[in-house]
């Protein structure tokens, strides 16, 4: 039912556990083929800027929310899994020490629904499926909407560690493309920044990668980067690394 989660940074999959056409497919195969799949589908064409807005319209007799749509369709608007923004630390304090210090990019509009962001209340946060909360699905009034951005700037904020706190909305194509792109580029670093013995390089292999991910056109700045200065960081960052993988290893 479920696509396996990706962790090699250099498969084409990863990400896409994350993505809107995941949703789409997984919502098919939730159906299996029922006639009203198709009717499901178009939920998920609903433009709205906040999917609190879908929430129940009241309930029925057995205390049920009623649902706009099948209970399912929330699976095609809502990736349940959290975001490997490792990538995006800034490789020397932080959250993630381990970081490559790459831009933010199009993630800073990354929709999170949550129901505590900012731990001001008690217990910990929790994602809209997490087995700690009620088990109506989808989100509502209760749930909180930030921005990844917003979120990684709340120091408070405190995940529960069966869920990890929140549940984003299905990646775009571009934020997709970025993601595996900011992954890709990380694990290269990783690999430059390991000791001498440890590290393995093929240099020419890696300053043509380098130059594949550096050599950004311009529809593709512009859909991952909200400025040009994110765009300039981005280059700046994989000019650095090819730079620094062509010097000869000390013996």
């Amino acid at each position: 039912m479920w696509t396996p989660r990706v962790y090699d940074p250099h498969d084409e999959a990863i990400g896409r556990s994350l993505s809107a056409a995941e949703g789409e497919r997984v919502l098919v195969r939730l159906y299996g083929g029922r006639r009203n799949a198709g009717q499901a589908l178009k939920s998920l064409a609903r433009s709205v800027a906040d999917l609190r807005d879908l929430e129940a319209a009241g309930y029925d007799a057995r205390g049920h929310p009623r649902s706009p749509f099948a209970p399912a369709v929330w699976d095609g608007l809502l990736a349940m899994e959290q975001l490997d923004l490792e990538p995006l630390g800034s490789g020397s304090d932080g959250d993630w020490p381990r970081g490559s210090g790459l831009p933010l990019g199009v993630f800073a509009w990354v929709q999170a629904y949550t129901t505590d962001a900012a731990g001001r209340f008690q217990g910990r946060a929790h994602s809209p499926d997490c087995v700690h909360r009620r088990p109506h699905p989808g989100v509502d009034h209760h749930h909180e909407i930030v921005t990844i951005e917003e979120l990684l700037g709340n120091k408070e904020f405190d995940p529960c560690s069966k869920c990890g706190g929140y549940a984003v909305r299905r990646l775009t194509d571009p934020q997709v493309a970025y993601y595996r792109a900011a992954h890709r580029l990380h694990d290269l670093a990783r690999l430059i920044r390991a000791t001498p013995r440890q590290r393995a390089v093929d240099t020419e292999r890696f300053a043509r990668t380098f130059d594949e991910l550096g050599d950004l056109d311009t529809p593709t700045a512009e859909a991952w980067f909200p400025s040009r200065g994110q765009a300039r960081q981005w280059r700046r960052i994989t000019n650095r690394l090819r730079n620094e993988v062509q010097q000869p290893q000390a013996t």
